[in-house]
């Protein structure tokens, strides 16, 4: 994701009263938004200059809060122009993205793939207090990296979910590889299709705001105790249990824990 790309940015318009800078520490939001060949993007009204079909957006330093920003897009096509209008919600310290090009034109993931660095994987591992006992779900596993960690460094049963086929292959290899076949499971599946009301009794996710968000439902069904870490992104506007902060060579990544009662607000 934004990690990995080179930065072409500029600012959203938006007002902020003077008296609200003084609410808290000042943040950016940033919006990686997908286009078509071609298109006009238009960020609260106002024409943006970058071109591309991908295109990366930080804000101006905003004190703490809830903004919507109105992103639409012109693309042209044989019968006229069609526009595409969407509202997203953010907080200051913010990573979205979204893709505004035809369904057909879209990649069957929601987020583009990015590998969790294995330090983060072992802190929130850490973080979550992993025994051999738990039974860990992995929400968008990727190359497998966290059900594979957890499997053989705490003897723990694992499971990796991933719609893309290709990740699922690289998670397949990576458990034989490791040798721990026999404790890891991985899935093609939509995890926004899961029962998530037995089975895990810690989930681990990698997921976008408003994917966490969309996800938050199914979450509260899970068993109690269970743990829910997210790396990088809030869930909604839920404090966390615990929250650390883990240095990597790709810079600082937050990594958030909740039990799944406080996600039910108990």
């Amino acid at each position: 994701m934004w990690r990995c790309l080179i930065l072409m940015t500029c600012l959203f318009a938006c007002l902020i009263p003077a008296e609200m800078f003084a609410q808290g520490a000042l943040k950016t939001v940033t919006v990686e938004v997908y286009l078509e060949d071609g298109a006009q993007l238009f960020i609260e009204g106002q024409e943006t200059t970058s071109k591309g079909t991908k295109r990366l957006f930080v804000s101006p330093p905003l004190p703490p809060g809830k903004y919507t920003y109105t992103i639409k897009a012109i693309n042209a096509g044989p019968n006229g122009p069609r526009t595409v209008t969407r509202q997203l919600d953010v907080q200051p310290g913010d990573f979205e993205s979204i893709d505004l090009r035809a369904p057909g034109k879209r990649p069957i993931t929601d987020v583009e793939y990015e590998p969790t660095p294995q330090n983060i994987v072992d802190a929130l591992l850490r973080l979550g207090k992993v025994t051999s006992k738990d039974v860990l779900w992995d929400l968008g596993c990727g190359d497998g990296r966290i059900p594979v960690t957890a499997a053989k460094v705490y003897g723990c049963k694992a499971h990796g979910f991933d719609i893309d086929p290709e990740r699922v292959k690289d998670s397949l290899a990576n458990a034989r590889s490791h040798n721990v076949e026999r404790l890891v499971t991985i899935e093609q599946r939509d995890i926004f299709t899961l029962d998530l009301s037995k089975g895990p009794t810690i989930v681990t996710l990698y997921l976008l705001p408003h994917l966490n968000a969309k996800l938050l439902p199914q979450l509260r069904k899970l068993p109690p105790g269970t743990r829910v870490i997210s790396v990088a992104h809030r869930m909604a506007d839920i404090k966390p249990d615990e929250h650390i902060v883990v240095d990597t060579e790709m810079g600082e990544y937050d990594v958030y824990l909740w039990t799944v009662e406080t996600l039910r607000g108990n």
